[in-house]
This record gives C-alpha cells, structure tokens and sequence, in this order.
C-alpha cells in the first residue's frame, strides 16, 4: 500500500518554483492566504510531498500511529538532507527539542504599528515557545492522495554546474532557491546505489548538514564534520587492497599505486587518499592541491592539537581579517564536499555502487 504524504519543512533561501523528482518526491511554495508571514523571519516554509510503500497487503486502518510517523521522519529526513548537500540549500524540519523562552514579533512589521500595539508589544512577557508553523485549516491542507500538479514554475536548473557550486554560494533571504543542471543526474544515481553503500552515504550526507546547522556557533565543529564526509567518501573510492604492505602492524608500505614526489617510495594514508580523492573529483589543477593541504593539515591541528578557529573564543571585534579567512576556509570545505558527492555519483567508474 502506497500512502502519501505532505508537510511543511524550512529553507534558509525562499522557495518560489516546484521541484520534483520523478516519482521520488516534489516540493512547492505554501500559497495558502491563511499562512502567516513576517518581515523578520529567516526561516522560510514549503510544502514537501512524498509517499511511503507500507506492506500491500495492509490498509490505512492496519498502519500502527508510531510506525506512521517512524516512516514519515526516516523519509523527510533522507530528501531533505540529500537535496541540501546536492545544492547550495539547507533544507530542513524543526527538531522536537526546538523549544525556547521568546516572545512574539509583529508579523505586519515594527513600523505599521499602532502606538496601542507598540505598548501591548512592549509589555509581553516572554513565554515558552515550540518550534513551529501552524495556521487554521493546515491540517485539511496536509491532506493529499497524490502529488499536487504543477502550479508554479519549474524551479531553475544553473549550468555550468561547477560555477553553481563556486560563484557565491551562499544563501539569500532575498533571493530564490535554484538547483545545479546536475541535481537530477545526481540524484538518479544516489536512488540507483546498493543498500550497503546508500547507508554509507546517508551517514556522510548527514555529517554534512550537522555541520551546516552548527556552523554559525561550532566553527571547528562545522568544519571537522565537512572533512569526515569528504574522508568517508575517500573510503568508498580508495580501499587498502591495491596496497602491499611489509608489515600489517605498523603499516609500512612497500607498493602503492601513488608514490612520494621527491623520493618517489610509495606512499599510502589519509592524507594522501584524500588530496587524490578530490584531485580526481573536484579540481587538479592551478592551487587546488595547496588548498587541499590546507583543508587536512587544519583538520589534524584541530583533532589532535587542540586548536580551533578564533571566532570560536574570541568573541570581540577584533581579528576581523582573520575571521572572514577562516569563514572562507569552511565554505571552501563545504562546497568541496558538495562538489565531492556530486562528482562521485556521476561518475561511471566509481569504486562502489
């Protein structure tokens, strides 16, 4: 029995088109008159359609409440996370512990208050608060029996898709969410991946978006979950196999299909299997390989000695420069470990499948 399903999840970019992959999933604009809005607001709501197989032989009445939801929670939480890591986008639903002391804002706007409002504003006090986005007749509207038909643009797709990933990807609360000319190529061959190394790479995909959400407060945190998922994707490509190895132990190495570029003895590590990684699938040429020394020597600073990035401590005015530098440095690490799984599902010969 195929049952389908709509609810309300969040971008960080308005959404103003429709976008749907084959049978997969769709999402659309809310265009309800009833649904509030606010000047203020930095998270923005859509609608995101799916369905679930349950057994064919059962009926909506056989279907137990937790496993409903059990199978609504594991489906939103795959389309989101693999759209926001194949795009520029952070798609995402509010967590169950998303629940904080706040007050309210005027959804029409500080300045077309009345002085009656502004003093009933000024006078709140503060009460706990749920993450959520609710509004009369929702529950009728989450209703559906089948994909809603095309109401809105179809949303647009950027070509070149590399210069989608590396042109200011960074998202705009007053512009639109688009997606690469690859999402769809990409996004076949991710639904195409054997049941043992989809769960691989839900596992890094994932990485990835814990660092997105933590970015703005867990730098190094951020940071480090970036480079896990793109090390994980190096242990897809990259097996210990082709290598020979004198003694298993300590590792030492005696035939490798890399070797050392000043003394020319083979080499194999991390390190080496994750500059080859990203040469093959990101970029080889001009200084992407610096970068890439760059990207994993931080790495083993912050893992091992201790160090973080200074707007994790330093929360002053000061060292703006360097700052801006290391927000630099993990937005270069975050669309290399987009660009890395876009790249590696697209391509042919890739070691797993």
């Amino acid at each position: 029995m195929r049952k389908f399903y709509r609810s309300v999840a969040f971008s960080k970019t308005p959404l103003k088109s429709q976008f749907r992959f084959k049978d997969k999933f769709q999402i659309l604009p809310i265009d309800s008159k009833l649904a509030p809005q606010s000047p203020y607001n930095k998270d923005f709501p859509f609608f995101i359609e799916y369905f679930v197989d349950f057994d064919k032989n059962r009926t909506p009445l056989d279907i137990d409440i937790f496993d409903d939801l059990t199978a609504q929670q594991v489906a939103e939480f795959e389309v989101l996370n693999i759209l926001s890591v194949l795009s520029n986008h952070r798609f995402f639903k509010y967590k169950s512990n998303r629940d904080q002391w706040g007050i309210m804002t005027p959804n029409c706007g500080f300045d077309k208050l009345t002085h009656e409002q502004t003093d009933l504003y000024n006078d709140q006090y503060s009460s706990w608060t749920f993450g959520a986005y609710v509004y009369p007749g929702l529950r009728q509207e989450l209703k559906i029996t089948e994909y809603t038909k095309l109401l809105y643009p179809e949303t647009r797709f950027i070509s070149p898709y590399y210069e989608y990933f590396t042109n200011n990807p960074v998202e705009d609360e007053k512009g639109e969410i688009t997606f690469p000319s690859t999402i769809k190529a990409s996004l076949d061959n991710y639904y195409s991946l054997s049941t043992k190394t989809l769960k691989k790479i839900k596992a890094s995909v994932a990485l990835i978006c814990d660092g997105i959400d933590i970015s703005d407060y867990k730098r190094s945190l951020a940071f480090l979950s970036y480079v896990s998922a793109i090390e994980s994707f190096v242990g897809l490509e990259y097996s210990d196999k082709r290598v020979e190895f004198d003694c298993q132990n300590c590792k030492t190495v005696t035939n490798s299909p890399f070797t050392c570029q000043k003394c020319g003895r083979p080499i194999w590590g991390i390190k080496i299997k994750f500059k080859e990684f990203l040469k093959k699938f990101v970029a080889a040429a001009g200084d992407s390989e610096e970068v890439y020394n760059k990207i994993y020597n931080l790495r083993c600073k912050i893992a091992h000695n201790g160090q973080l990035f200074i707007g994790d401590y330093e929360f002053s005015r000061d060292h703006i420069d360097k700052k801006e530098d290391d927000w630099l440095m993990r937005l270069k690490t975050l669309q290399l470990a987009r660009l890395s799984l876009t790249n590696w599902l697209r391509y042919e010969k890739k070691a797993s499948s």
